[in-house]
């Protein structure tokens, strides 16, 4: 029943680090899942600028017009800038999900480990008990 204390502590270590490595994926995926909201943010903005653009073109109102190709401009320019941004999350999501995958191999063969231990702690205890009743038996002596 019980287990050596070394792999209890490596299995308490390894939790941990699986823990740890669980909460900054997470975070991870939720910066990417910002980025991509601004990305999607600065789309929207791109094609409304472009009905504005449109809507300038029809009504006759060249302002309107310049005002709207300066803005999809300005949208189209950042939207690259956020692509960027948006792949270099991206791989920091992929090697998280990497990192967390091999912590979680790792915690699972302590735990394994851990797991042999323990039965092979209960059989020796159980092998103890059935020889402490053979002796006890054994000088009883022969019944009357």
């Amino acid at each position: 029943m019980s287990v050596k204390p070394v792999l209890a502590r490596l299995l308490r270590l390894r939790e941990l680090e699986e823990e740890q490595s669980r909460l900054e994926l997470e975070a991870a995926v939720a910066a990417q899942g910002s980025v991509e909201r601004e990305r999607n943010a600065v789309a929207q903005r791109q094609a409304s600028e472009r009905r504005a653009f449109v809507a300038g073109v029809e009504g006759g109102d060249y302002r309107v017009c310049t005002g709207a190709i300066v803005e999809m401009e300005q949208a189209r320019s950042e939207r690259g800038r956020i692509e960027v941004r948006l792949a270099g999350v991206e791989n920091e999501v992929r090697r998280q999900r990497e990192e967390f995958i091999a912590r979680r191999t790792s915690r699972k063969q302590v735990s394994t480990l851990v797991d042999a231990a323990r039965e092979e702690s209960e059989v020796e205890v159980a092998r103890r008990v059935q020889q402490m009743l053979d002796d006890w038996y054994g000088r009883r002596g022969p019944k009357r």
